[in-house]
């Protein structure tokens, strides 16, 4: 499961029932302030003169002893306040994710420079449009919706496996790889071809069998705790080729994912071999369907771009991920800070009542 905590600064403040109705008080609080100012209420000394007194306590006493009852009904309000229980929400959710662990194996021998894929005005080699609709499946584009919770790692192959990307929820990693993914044969500026020739062929039992190798292993559940749950391990494997080298033959490294439970489905891009004179020769494409038949998965076969892009919304359709939200609210009693300022408030009027601003009587 992965846990993700996502805390909310809230910016109100909550009363719990039946004490809301506490506040109801402050409106008391204007008529105890009239009442206090009222000059029937307060004793008095009848003097002839006041003018040596005024002279002795000066002008400002008599208005700054208003700063009295305002500290009394300040003690008062932050009471009522208090007695009201005033609480503050901490929200916090957590996201459970059931993922999928996706490995992509990627034929890269000089076949995927063939440009039939392409589509409209631009020539693209094979490679560039697998490249653009994964990096879509991977992130989103189109109508593809992106798999931000999955484990996804990738194999590139020609006549020899290499894992270069590791199963990861980090796709910036992924794609870095990706956009340094080429064949192990290309034309440079100049027209002359690079690359290493030995390498140049198509070993797809092996890319499969190095694939299950990476997911066979993979514990159910990874990451500290229960972070993320794995619900499938999935092998996406694409190739526009025969196989024609490696130990081990499709069909093993088919049967061997299928004794760990790993779902293989299989992309046969293009329109076929490219002849010398002119034409193309269709591929055998029966290991393929062999491969998606044993492990459960599907085979699929994309002639152009447009046709890659359905087959990947239809593996996405079919391999789907499981998020749940849970909110919890933590409230924090806030009560006990307008207790301190009622307290303070009265301290200071008890102070300068018996002290500056004291009067006689």
């Amino acid at each position: 499961m992965n846990h993700v905590h996502l805390p909310l600064t809230p910016e109100w403040l909550w009363w719990p029932q039946p004490w809301v109705w506490c506040l109801l008080l402050l409106l008391v609080l204007p008529a105890g302030w009239l009442l206090w100012l009222h000059p029937r209420r307060r004793p008095v000394v009848r003097f002839s003169s006041l003018e040596a007194l005024r002279s002795v306590a000066g002008v400002w006493r008599p208005r700054a002893r208003l700063l009295l009852p305002a500290l009394r009904t300040g003690a008062l309000a932050c009471l009522i306040v208090g007695v009201a229980r005033p609480q503050v929400p901490n929200e916090s959710r957590r996201v459970v994710v059931e993922g999928i662990a996706i490995q992509m194996v990627l034929d890269c021998s000089s076949s995927m420079l063939d440009t039939d894929l392409s589509t409209g005005r631009e020539m693209q080699t094979r490679l560039d449009v697998v490249k653009q609709v994964f990096r879509d499946f991977v992130t989103g584009g189109g109508k593809l919706p992106g798999r931000p919770n999955d484990l996804i790692g990738m194999i590139r192959f020609a006549r020899y496996p290499d894992s270069v990307c590791p199963l990861t929820l980090d796709r910036t990693v992924l794609l870095d790889v990706l956009d340094a993914t080429h064949t192990v044969l290309w034309r440079d500026r100049s027209g002359m071809i690079r690359g290493n020739e030995q390498e140049d062929a198509t070993a797809i039992g092996d890319a499969l069998a190095l694939a299950v190798e990476r997911l066979k292993d993979l514990k159910r559940t990874t990451g500290s705790g229960n972070q993320f749950v794995i619900t499938s391990r999935v092998v996406i494997l694409l190739t526009d080729g025969e196989n024609n080298a490696g130990l081990i033959s499709p069909q093993q490294a088919g049967e061997l994912a299928a004794t760990y439970g790993i779902k293989v489905y299989t992309i046969l891009a293009g329109t076929g071999q490219r002849l010398p004179f002119g034409g193309r020769l269709p591929l055998d494409d029966r290991e393929l369907r062999r491969i998606a038949e044993v492990t459960g998965g599907q085979y699929f076969h994309a002639t152009d771009q447009a046709a890659l892009e359905r087959i990947y919304q239809e593996i996405d359709r079919l391999e789907r991920t499981k998020t749940e939200e849970h909110s919890y609210v933590e409230w924090g009693d806030l009560a006990w800070k307008w207790l301190i300022v009622a307290f303070a408030c009265l301290c200071v009027q008890t102070l300068l009542d018996a002290t500056l601003l004291r009067k006689i009587p």
